[in-house]
């Protein structure tokens, strides 16, 4: 019984009193806050049988759903394709940007990712990719006009989007149960359609994307999974370092590994390796006092690399200076799969008492001086 129909009540009963007193030496209980509180709840009770189940709320915040994470590597595990298998490594974080390096057993991919208050966008996107740059900064692109918005608010079942790109997303689902071997988790569908292709994507809450299934409906379905999250991790970054024979006429390789964690720049431990601080060179290529100040592939194909001045007081003839010179080159050069490396010393051209050049002139890659 509600409150107002409990009062109506009352006055009745207060003006057939005298009646009830007449017919009945018993007296009328009294009512008490404590029956009024249980009428109520039990009239909620049974108002609410008759509905469904409040929802959860689920957050509106991006960064709950595609978080930001740093030094953890996600491993997804694949059926169905050999590039299903994966894993995954947040290079470089910025307050609205991510830049995340995807490899698998062939190849690494390198993607950007961009925050806004009610969208997640994936902006860059690069194959072949195994250097490391911060994208960000150094502005590279990769020629694509459009992009992918992965998420948009609100999140909720039935909410649509279409992107630059041409794809249809829609989140098909809410607190769906999706097990995988990291746990089991209350995700968020999200079902992609581009063209033929239909991609189901699960986004678990302070996780991130937990499975994708690509054209779940086909006989060439290919899933993936997270089966591990390894955190505290580096990336590991093989590197083929070219340095001088013991009899420094020629230059040879051995082969070397950078491990960065997120946010450090490739130069620094590069640095390391060519002046013998990490390794095993025999004749380093640059003296402990060398720094690297920047280092990119620009977008004409061509690695830029500065050095502090102390590269120029080598002492060494002008055949040892220009192997050392070429054995830098190679080692950047192959490490960024290009040919041509513009060398330059505080933004100049490098300049020494034996090798001059000139603006704008590079260096190129020589595989004729390796042994």
């Amino acid at each position: 019984m509600s409150h107002q129909s409990l009062v109506k009540s009352l006055a009745v009963l207060s003006l057939s009193g005298l009646l009830l007193a007449a017919c009945s030496d018993t007296e009328a209980p009294e009512l008490t806050d404590e029956n009024t509180e249980q009428t109520d709840v039990n009239d909620k009770s049974n108002t609410d049988s008759s509905s469904e189940e409040p929802s959860t709320t689920l957050s509106q915040n991006m960064l709950d759903w595609v978080p930001m994470i740093e030094d953890t590597e996600y491993v997804y595990e694949g059926e169905g394709a050999e590039g299903a298998s994966y894993t995954v490594y947040p290079q470089f974080t910025h307050s609205d940007t991510m830049q995340l390096v995807q490899s698998t057993s062939g190849t690494d991919m390198v993607k950007v990712y961009e925050y806004t208050e009610n969208e997640v966008r994936e902006v860059f996107l690069r194959g072949e990719t195994y250097f490391r740059d911060d994208i960000v900064d150094t502005g590279l692109t990769t020629g694509q006009d459009t992009f992918d918005i992965l998420l948009q608010s609100p999140i909720e079942k039935g909410h649509s989007w279409e992107s630059p790109s041409g794809s249809v997303s829609e989140i098909t689902g809410t607190n769906v149960a999706v097990e995988t071997p990291t746990g089991n988790y209350e995700a968020i569908e999200v079902t992609r359609k581009l063209n033929d292709s239909t991609t189901v994507l699960y986004y678990a809450p302070e996780v991130g994307l937990v499975q994708t299934i690509s054209d779940p409906d086909s006989d060439m379905t290919v899933t993936s999974t997270l089966s591990k999250i390894q955190e505290d991790t580096a990336e590991e970054i093989p590197l083929t370092v070219y340095e001088l024979n013991e009899m420094a006429t020629a230059l040879i390789k051995a082969d070397a590994t950078m491990k960065l964690n997120t946010n450090d720049p490739a130069r620094i431990q590069l640095t390391e390796i060519l002046n013998g601080s990490t390794g095993d060179m025999t004749i380093p290529s640059l003296t402990e006092n060398v720094e690297i100040n920047y280092m990119y592939l620009g977008n004409d194909g061509i690695v830029h690399v500065d050095f502090s001045e102390e590269i120029t007081e080598m002492q060494a003839g002008s055949g040892i200076e220009s192997l050392l010179l070429q054995s830098i080159v190679n080692t950047i050069g192959g490490l960024y799969q290009a040919d041509e490396v513009l060398l330059t010393v505080e933004t100049e051209p490098y300049s020494s008492g034996h090798i001059l050049l000139e603006e704008g002139q590079t260096m190129k890659v020589d595989q004729s001086v390796v042994e």
